[in-house]
């Protein structure tokens, strides 16, 4: 039941935001969470199919739900950015993959987004890696504007996530018989110093980094500590 709440209301602000800015001309698609780490959100195309009897090829777009705690109008906008990425490529003309063309920041500025680099105004408007702010007096903020108290209830998400320094962090557990003390000691005179081997560590996004055995690292991105491998 939750999972249908939830999903139902990512697919309530696509459908609403597709009526509202895009005409209705967006095709269906997909709204997904999933955490890419250090990314607002993501356009995947092509990333489903239907049945053996539809045989529909169906896009993705994906929102961090780590930066769903923003105001609702900021994580909004992304959604809206990705869906300018879908209306290129079913509409328009991509460039590369991730590149930000004239086309699309035209789009954008259409729509009500101002495409930056910088997250900021004064940034680039095209490029690889791109950011937006929301144009004050734009489409999107006028549209988001006029919502009613009620009207906007009903597009807000019943679950959102906690905030980083409320979340459960894991914690290595020393092999039975050792304490984190004994462990760090002994790797002090061990491997490290001796052989110079190293230990590798991964994150919760799958980051990756190499140390001696015994260290507290924590990524920036997704807020978990490095787990010794």
């Amino acid at each position: 039941m939750i999972t249908t709440i939830q999903f139902k209301t990512l697919d309530d602000l696509f459908q609403f935001y597709n009526n509202r800015l895009f005409e209705g001309k967006l095709p269906e698609c997909i709204v997904n969470m999933s955490r890419k780490g250090g990314s607002y959100g993501f356009f995947a195309a092509d990333r489903w199919k239907g049945d053996s009897m539809q045989k529909k090829i169906i896009h993705e777009i994906s929102i961090n739900p780590d930066f769903m705690d923003r105001p609702d109008k900021e994580w909004h906008s992304t959604l809206v950015h990705e869906m300018c990425h879908l209306w290129q490529h079913d509409f328009g003309n991509p460039s590369r993959n991730c590149y930000h063309n004239k086309q699309l920041a035209s789009k954008m500025i259409q729509v009500g987004l101002m495409p930056t680099d910088t997250g900021e105004p004064g940034g680039k408007q095209t490029g690889q890696q791109m950011s937006h702010y929301v144009i004050e007096g734009g489409l999107f903020d006028k549209v988001f504007n006029a919502l009613g108290a009620d009207e906007l209830e009903n597009l807000r998400l019943k679950y959102r996530p906690l905030p980083a320094s409320f979340r459960m962090l894991p914690v290595p557990v020393p092999p039975p018989g050792k304490s984190a003390d004994t462990e760090k000691a002994e790797d002090k005179e061990g491997d490290w110093e001796k052989s110079g081997k190293r230990k590798r560590y991964t994150c919760g996004c799958g980051n990756h980094v190499w140390g001696k055995s015994g260290l507290w690292i924590r990524c920036e991105e997704c807020n978990m500590l490095f787990l010794e491998d």
